[in-house]
């Protein structure tokens, strides 16, 4: 101990010594400090200007969708004036609407039946069924439309439209408003550092709506932002923000050779986007006094740390000590992912950085993530499952070169830059952590995905680079051929393809141009009778099929898809009327539904109150729902599944043997019927000893838990011979028939239609 108290003794006299020269060295230091501690000024300078512009942008949007909501508003109340007269009679409607348009402050009101013949409050009376505005209110939808011609006075305005329903939910025609033009002057704005006249609102391709007269950025109603963009990147990334789920952001532009602060902000349901563009010195200018002040808050600063330093001279060791260990920690946190011990996605950042600017070495971008990975942790619980990211950490720490690094972003999801000199490297990469999971994890299969973008730009961020690879990672998730993809341009011709099917689908559902197709069921044996058949919709567009592959994983991860099931459920319900109503008792057909139907609340009761509406019996319907809709939540499930059955309609699980959950699925599900996955069955299923004892184990097991069986995917002879002798009832297939359009499933089942 005594030896311990001359150690701290010793150190406090060296420590008065090394005060003496730290004096010296602090009054010249001051003068670097400031050179290091100015451009930190500038960087809070630059951050509180864009705070300050965004604050102003978010309060403004506001401000502008309330002034377009406000003018919908009163149209949609109008809109109830409909339900109370008779709107075959010319003169009720005229009555009605220029009541309406003494209250309103629209220059005209106008109602347009579903003939697509439009009254208005001045009188006139004209056919409008070609105008695109009067085309959505027929649908159901309500718009915002700038700039168009006035049919009754051909001047241009802004036209508000609104569907008409009568009391009992039908769409009984359109109501429109037509308004002047809208300007920023019409509303109260914020300035930022006094300057109004920097405001726009664009639509989702860039080009202008509306912008603040006298805009400092130069663009005007003719032009585009993405055009006027001179970097081509920064225009893609702002090309994708206006059609992104989340347009709040500040980016930084330059526009013909000036740079600008532009900040975005989603107005009227994120169909058109608020934005402010202000030039960089007038974003800065309020924050000039601020600079000034730091200069002579630095030097007081300097004259108090040199009086602090001499003060606190023999305490200042032990409080060095402190911050050292409280750096350390912070360190520690910053750096250390708290779950694998590896690199956290923040130091991986700014490693990518620094590999970026060796312009000697090629470099790659990989995504990698575990497919289903909610189902591992609900089978070996959560720590089992961090137990796996571990492992999958490990392995890729192993598997990467020497000047190659990786990190962990969030759960299951690991990105790595690692240097390549050919694209064989890449895959050997890729194939040598798969091969590595598979043999080091045994307790479960795991199914990797991986995604690799060849970075072909240095200057590229590491967000951009991200995304590619998450792009190309989803390709590879959804491939059969491979678990891993590399990124190319088509994908991002992809993601146009996929925009130009969702600003179509709505219209396509409204114009009819989803059809039913049935495939059909047939019993096993001697008979080999059509059972029943499976709903598959079609999608025809302009005279050609759509396959379903280009159009279904899209609807799925936008959310229409919900929109096509209760459509699909519509049409059914129609058809399994009509077979009753000509005297025949009609053969359950079974309906996809998505697992986004499972958390809506009242989902089941709205099939029921359909099937009511058509008067059909619900035990002529099956709801066909995917096994893997267990991996989100199965007593959620378990639950539809009960009130499914309670509403008498028939359930089924699709794709039975593909997940993790299977046999724990019927432990207590109310099933009707197990669709056996395809994949169990070969070209030669005969030959195939394993794949013919699985199947016989879950029909039989079925059996014993009265639930009917089905295998799809049968396309040989061989196939449903081996099926029939396994004992299950149905199948369904090539090899039996094709989705075929309904008059052709009508005269093979019910033999309607022969003779004519």
């Amino acid at each position: 101990m005594n030896k311990r108290f001359e150690a701290i003794r010793s150190s406090l006299r060296n420590t008065e010594f090394f005060f003496i020269g730290v004096l010296v060295f602090v009054i010249l230091s001051i003068s670097m400090l400031l050179m290091i501690y100015i451009p930190s000024v500038a960087r809070i300078v630059s951050e509180g200007a864009e705070a300050e512009i965004s604050s102003a942008t978010l309060a403004n949007s506001y401000t502008a969708d309330t002034y377009f909501r406000n003018k919908m508003s009163f149209l949609e109340a109008a809109a109830s004036e409909f339900r109370k007269i008779d709107t075959a009679d010319t003169e009720k409607v005229l009555e009605t609407l220029r009541s309406i348009h003494a209250n309103s402050q629209f220059r005209h009101i106008g109602f347009t039946g579903t003939d697509g013949v439009t009254v208005s409050s001045t009188g006139s009376v004209e056919n409008t069924s070609n105008r695109q505005f009067i085309q959505a209110g027929l649908a159901g939808n309500a718009t915002v439309s700038p700039h168009v011609t006035c049919d009754f006075d051909n001047t241009y305005c802004d036209m508000y439209t609104v569907p008409v329903y009568n009391d009992s939910g039908k769409l009984i025609g359109a109501l429109t408003g037509d308004d002047e033009q809208f300007e920023f002057t019409e509303i109260m704005l914020l300035g930022i550092a006094g300057d109004k006249s920097c405001y726009f609102i664009f639509d989702s391709m860039g080009d202008v709506i509306y912008c603040s007269p006298g805009n400092s950025a130069g663009i005007g109603h003719a032009d585009n932002l993405l055009a006027a963009i001179d970097d081509e990147v920064v225009s893609k990334d702002i090309g994708f923000l206006l059609n992104s789920l989340n347009r709040s952001a500040v980016k930084r532009v330059s526009i013909n050779g000036v740079e600008y602060i532009a900040s975005f902000m989603g107005v009227l349901n994120d169909e058109w986007t608020f934005a402010a563009i202000v030039p960089a010195e007038t974003g800065y200018s309020s924050f000039t006094g601020l600079v000034v002040f730091t200069g002579f808050l630095i030097a007081i600063l300097s004259l108090l740390l040199i009086a602090a330093l001499i003060v606190v001279a023999v305490r200042i060791r032990a409080v060095k000590h402190d911050v050292s260990d409280f750096v350390g920690e912070s360190e520690q946190l910053l750096y250390t992912d708290s779950l694998t011990g590896g690199e956290t996605i923040a130091l991986f950042r700014e490693k990518y950085a620094a590999a970026m600017a060796d312009t000697a070495s090629e470099h790659a971008l990989i995504s990698l993530d575990v497919d289903r990975f909610k189902a591992v942790n609900d089978v070996f619980g959560f720590e089992g499952g961090n137990k796996i990211i571990r492992v999958i950490s490990d392995i890729i720490a192993r598997s990467i070169g020497r000047d190659d690094f990786f990190a962990r972003s969030s759960g299951d999801l690991f990105y790595i830059c690692a240097e390549f000199g050919d694209k064989r490297e890449l895959c050997e990469l890729a194939e040598r952590i798969m091969s590595d999971v598979e043999y080091q994890i045994t307790e479960v299969h795991l199914s990797l995905s991986i995604g690799i973008y060849m970075i072909d730009d240095k200057h590229i961020r590491s967000r951009v680079a991200a995304d590619r690879a998450d792009m190309a990672r989803e390709t590879a998730k959804n491939s059969k051929d491979s678990s891993y993809a590399f990124f190319d341009s088509s994908m991002l011709e992809r993601i146009r393809r996929e925009k130009r099917i969702e600003d179509i689908m709505e219209d396509s559902l409204a114009l009819g141009e989803f059809r039913v197709y049935l495939q059909p069921k047939y019993s096993l044996g001697s008979q080999n009778e059509v059972v029943g058949a499976e709903a598959l919709v079609r999608w025809n567009h302009d005279g050609r099929l759509i396959p379903p592959g280009d159009f279904i994983p899209l609807f799925e991860r936008n959310g229409f898809v919900t929109k096509i099931d209760y459509y699909m459920f519509e049409e059914v319900c129609k058809l399994q009327k009509k077979y009753a109503s000509l005297g025949f008792t009609p053969k359950i057909i079974s309906v996809n539904m998505s697992r986004l139907h499972i958390h809506k609340p009242g989902f089941v009761d709205e099939l029921a109150a359909m099937c009511d509406k058509y008067g059909v019996e619900t035990k002529y319907i099956e709801i066909e729902i995917t096994e893997s809709a267990a991996f989100e939540n199965m007593e959620t499930l378990r639950e539809i599944f009960r009130q499914i059955k309670s509403k008498g309609f028939h359930v089924s699980i699709d794709d039975f043997g593909s997940g993790y959950s299977s046999l724990n699925m019927l432990k207590d599900m109310p099933v009707d019927v197990l669709k056996i996955d395809r994949s169990f069955l070969t070209e030669k299923a005969d030959e195939n000893e394993d794949a013919s004892i699985i199947i016989s184990c879950v029909v039989m097991l079925a059996s014993h838990l009265d639930i009917h069986t089905i295998c799809e995917g049968i396309e040989t002879q061989v196939q449903a011979d081996l099926l029939t002798k396994l004992g299950c009832e149905m199948a369904q297939g090539f090899f039996f028939a094709r989705p075929m359009p309904v008059p052709d499933y009508e005269k093979l089942t019910y033999g309607l239609g022969e003779g004519k």
